[in-house]
């Protein structure tokens, strides 16, 4: 198995994009699938996990973008990985899907899910902001045409879920955020049913591989995407939690082990082991943190002092 990964992947870069791929790939299982939308989705919090699992969740419907590998995936109900505006530019879903669970008339309601995983957590720009467009975007693409007779109330509940890994500082590991419209009456009160205007939510988590999550599904969720747990002790670990470990969960374990090993190897080769860069940069924030000049820090990390400078922009964008 790893001559034929070795013998595929040209770069460390191109072995980085077929680990992110196949990461999405194994959390587009039902069984983690469920486990997200019974903790986080508030909707399913008192159904079994089996129901969840083989009833409510639309499996024709999961349709996963698998950058480096395979490129815009669509499944056979019509849900996309991509979607397109003419004044926009396109962007392109790591996992979504729909699900369903039932009303109180009787019916189903359903909800689209949009489950994305976020390696750099410095980006420049403010998380909760990118899964709003996300959701946003996903809304207003249930409806292919917009007139007076448009009828908004066919418009199904977004939720767009991001795991945050890699360099999540500790202090702010191992949590989860959930920002949803809520209606507020300034003058007077109006009855309004939430599922009339609470359309997009919005779900951050947040691991890294420092801290250990009291959350069962965080914890599995921070297993599931060590790129340091080798992948025997990730397989008893999954089943532990109650993963069972079918073909595709023992399939998909393998490769993204195989490929972080060889990622490894190569990084290890070359001087750019991730793990130490990880290090020193978070040595490095916690060093701006206290002030404490570039000049210094870029000698006590051995990093240059461009670099720390653009993670101080990081920071202060962070922390404003």
């Amino acid at each position: 198995m790893m001559s034929e990964i070795s013998n595929t992947i040209l770069s460390t870069e191109e072995g980085k994009e077929k680990y992110d791929a196949t990461l999405k790939e194994l959390l587009a299982n039902k069984q983690f699938l469920s486990r997200i939308l019974k903790r986080f989705v508030s909707e399913f919090t008192g159904y079994p996990l089996e129901d969840i699992e083989k009833k409510y969740i639309e499996a024709d419907s999961i349709s996963v973008s698998k950058t480096g590998v395979e490129r815009n995936r669509t499944n056979i109900d019509g849900i996309s990985n991509e979607d397109k505006t003419l004044n926009e530019g396109n962007i392109y879903y790591d996992i979504i899907f729909r699900a369903y669970y039932p009303g109180k008339d009787g019916g189903y309601i359903g909800l689209y899910i949009n489950l994305e995983m976020q390696n750099a957590y410095y980006t420049g720009y403010d998380m909760e902001a990118r899964g709003v467009y996300y959701a946003a975007r996903r809304l207003s693409s249930q409806l292919k045409r917009i007139n007076k007779d448009t009828d908004y109330r066919c418009l199904e509940k977004v939720y767009s879920i991001w795991i945050c890994m890699g360099d999540v500082p500790d202090y702010e590991a191992s949590t989860a955020t959930l920002y949803r419209t809520e209606k507020c009456d300034m003058i007077g009160t109006v009855e309004r049913r939430p599922e009339q205007y609470d359309l997009i939510n919005v779900v951050i988590l947040r691991i890294n591989d420092r801290k250990d999550p009291e959350d069962a599904v965080l914890r599995l969720l921070q297993v599931v995407c060590s790129d340091l747990i080798k992948k025997a002790d990730k397989l008893a670990l999954l089943q532990s939690y109650g993963i069972r470990l079918d073909d595709g969960v023992k399939g998909g374990v393998e490769r993204l082990c195989n490929i972080s090993d060889l990622i490894e190897a190569r990084g290890e080769a070359r001087g750019e082991a991730r793990g130490d860069a990880r290090a020193k940069k978070r040595i490095a924030i916690e060093m701006l943190r206290d002030d404490i000049p570039y000049e210094k820090i870029a000698r006590y990390t051995q990093t240059s002092i461009a670099t720390i400078e653009q993670w101080g922009k990081e920071l202060l964008i962070t922390t404003h």
